[in-house]
């Protein structure tokens, strides 16, 4: 059982450092297309694809379609290149109902629309069987995969994918874009040696203190820091680290999901029936890898607080970001409620009946 449950990932001594080869994203995740990047983060992709798609539409309006409630570094590449941004209804259960799909592109006349679907499971219900509609009408149709990567359900055949894939492992940066036809433009070669720099002597160092009783907790998240400040203000294209692709590349991906199945089924087990917690999703469909076990609270910071004097880690992903749009009253309560209760590989089913056993009292 380990001392500190969540927060970021810790890096091995010897990870990155076995020689194997980053296969390609279709290659790993059956995503198919005919052209591909890996990238230093998922947002600098859908930006690459919102580039590529200005350059072989040059009639395209800016005028997206996005989910009312993800992260920041999803509205950004937006923000940033300008276009007008519109939101879509949500339910209580993360769902989006497709045909809101449809009607809403149709109401603001969007000429993108990038859905994504939430902690692994496939809340866009039907969203499959409207894709080719949209096309028809000249939509362009952008799936974010970041939280669905390992999950065996069928994506739909958007124009292009992106992903991040750092939620997952210890990778110190680590995204990719992949289009159905064609090419990607703006493709990078240079990666920021500074920022995985830092990440990498952040992570290590958070290994040595775990596990070897090295060090202290404010030099590692000092150096956490420094690296998220690098990669947020990073304003150039960036390929994919050589130790995040070797690292990926070693990556026991049947462990991973075996290992995130088994801890969602314990918290379900001990949590499901507890009064004043609402459990977004109360069934682990067999197709599905979840990335965190998601709650809707009303007293989410004390929860949090008190997890936290245990050291049980539970973030809020994501909070409300300061470029969000105009969004609805459901994903405004989602925003104010979530709760994220870390089930990654590096857990076991004791550190789960912790976290029951702290949730409890």
């Amino acid at each position: 059982m380990l001392s500190e449950i969540g927060s970021n990932f810790w890096i091995e001594p010897n990870e990155g450092k076995r020689g194997k080869t980053l296969d390609t994203p279709s290659q790993l995740f059956g995503f198919e297309g005919t052209d591909h990047v890996w990238m230093s983060t998922g947002r600098s992709a859908t930006r690459l694809v919102l580039q590529t798609i200005e350059e072989r539409n040059p009639k395209c309006k800016k005028v997206a379609l996005l989910p009312p409630f993800t992260c920041h570094t999803v509205f950004e590449p937006f923000v940033a290149s300008g276009y007008e941004i519109h939101t879509l209804p949500m339910n209580m259960d993360l769902s989006i109902d497709a045909e809101n799909v449809v009607r809403y592109q149709a109401r603001y006349n969007a000429d993108v629309v990038l859905v994504h679907r939430y902690y692994g499971f496939d809340t866009l219900p039907g969203f499959n069987q409207v894709v080719q509609s949209l096309q028809k009408k000249g939509v362009v149709v952008i799936e974010d995969c970041t939280q669905c990567i390992y999950s065996s359900f069928a994506i739909s055949e958007a124009d292009y994918v992106v992903a991040s894939i750092r939620k997952w492992c210890g990778v110190p940066d680590g995204g990719f874009a992949i289009c159905k036809e064609g090419k990607l433009s703006f493709k990078p070669d240079k990666t920021d040696e500074e920022m995985v720099e830092a990440k990498r002597i952040a992570s290590e160092l958070k290994y040595q203190f775990l596990f070897e009783g090295k060090g202290d907790k404010p030099s590692f998240k000092a150096k956490y820091r420094e690296g998220e400040t690098l990669l947020d203000n990073q304003d150039d294209f960036y390929a994919i680290g050589e130790l995040s692709a070797n690292i990926q590349a070693e990556l026991n991906v049947e462990q991973l999901k075996k290992k995130r199945r088994e801890n969602y089924k314990v918290l379900l087990e001990g949590i499901l029936n507890l009064k004043g917690i609402n459990v977004v999703f109360s069934t682990l469909p067999d197709d599905v890898v979840p990335l965190y076990f998601p709650i809707l609270v009303d007293d989410r910071e004390h929860i949090q607080d008190l997890l936290a004097d245990n050291d049980i880690y539970a973030p809020v992903v994501w909070p409300k970001a300061d470029n969000c749009p105009a969004i609805d009253d459901v994903a405004e309560i989602i925003y104010k409620k979530i709760l994220c209760i870390p089930i990654d590989q590096r857990y076991d089913v004791e550190d789960m009946q912790r976290i029951v056993s702290e949730i409890n009292r």
